[in-house]
């Protein structure tokens, strides 16, 4: 049995790990941790959970906690997954897990040093689906990938949420564009960069609402682009690539899961001029991504497998566009990539 904390009570911990975790009989959620404990002490009270901390750093004292899921704000991300590391806990941390390369590695080095797991919560990419497409596309089943564009929208957020709060990291291309650099270069495996990035704004000193982006790769491919968005009135998400033997669309590519219906429905879908007699994965028992992404968490526990589940390959493209946007943001690290997954 493995005991969860969670660090931050957050809204997505109901549908990330509460939820998920209450259909299995091998993890507990048995913490939470605010920086106020009334706070705390009324979320555990609300969500069942046995202990609540005034801090984070008491949670990560606990000796009982074995992992911990991160998801605090993008700001906070790699401090506190630092800091778990550092206290022997295993970590689900919440995307993006770094904001650059630098300390993207350095997290995947500390993990590994310690014989932690380190997990960034892309969710997307353990539905069966999803991990088999991309599967099928690096191995050429669209020939030389020549183009790739992705879109993800997402309702907009009410005001005073932390989405528009520069300082926390907040914006359309940190909260929903990692997802699609992550998509893709998951299927170009070898190195990008940012080329160029174009942002939206409703205020001065405000968080982007849209952003727009490409990407390069060595040697040259066509378009690689992104468009995300925080302005939107439902949750929608596509991905176009072009092969050398054909075309693919993909509907719902980063909400492969209906988590509206119930029971849950997959509702990816396929249109190709050239795979139509590819087959998606089907029978996946109305789990939703979050399902798929603790399964995957877990099972990499239990056989001791603790290599890191992260990309910092993504880290490096985040840090790249906030750099275009900013240049004192910061200092590009070492241009050498590292897949750690």
């Amino acid at each position: 049995m493995l005991n969860f904390g969670i660090i931050s009570t957050a809204r997505i911990n109901q549908e990330a790990l509460l939820f998920p975790a209450s259909k299995r009989d091998d993890v507990v959620i048995k913490a939470v941790a605010s920086r106020d404990w009334a706070r705390a002490k009324d979320y555990a009270d609300s969500k069942g959970i046995p202990v609540a901390y005034g801090s984070y750093e008491e949670l990560l004292e606990d000796p009982t906690i074995d992992a911990v899921y991160i998801s605090t704000p993008n700001a906070f991300h790699v401090p506190w997954t630092t800091n778990a590391l550092l206290k022997g806990k295993h970590v689900l941390c919440e995307k993006p897990f770094s904001p650059t390369y630098h300390q993207a590695l350095e997290l995947v080095q500390l993990a590994e040093s310690r014989g932690l797991l380190l997990m960034e919560a892309m969710h997307y990419s353990n539905h069966p689906a999803v991990h088999q497409l991309i599967r099928e596309l690096r191995d050429g089943r669209l020939g030389q990938i020549e183009s790739i564009h992705t879109k993800l929208s997402i309702p907009t957020p009410p005001e005073g949420d932390i989405r528009y709060q520069t300082d926390l990291m907040g914006g359309a291309f940190m909260h929903i564009g990692c997802y699609c650099t992550h998509f893709i270069q998951a299927i170009i495996d070898r190195p990008l960069a940012m080329h160029s990035i174009n942002i939206e704004q409703q205020a001065p000193n405000r968080a982007d609402v849209l952003a727009l982006g490409d990407l390069r790769a060595e040697p040259e491919i066509g378009n690689l682009s992104f468009n995300v968005s925080l302005k939107d009135r439902n949750l929608s998400s596509f991905a176009k690539i072009q092969g050398s033997k054909g075309s693919l669309l993909i509907n719902s590519i980063f909400n492969p899961v209906d988590t509206q219906r119930k029971p849950y429905m997959d509702q990816i879908t396929l249109r190709s001029d050239v795979l139509n007699g590819f087959r998606l994965p089907e029978n996946t028992f109305h789990q939703s991504t979050y399902d798929f992404q603790l399964e995957a968490f877990l099972n990499a526990i239990k056989r001791g497998d603790f290599r890191p589940l992260v990309d910092s390959r993504n880290s490096r493209l985040i840090e790249q566009g906030k750099a275009l946007l900013n240049p004192s943001f910061s200092r590009f690290t070492d241009p050498g990539l590292r897949l750690a997954s």
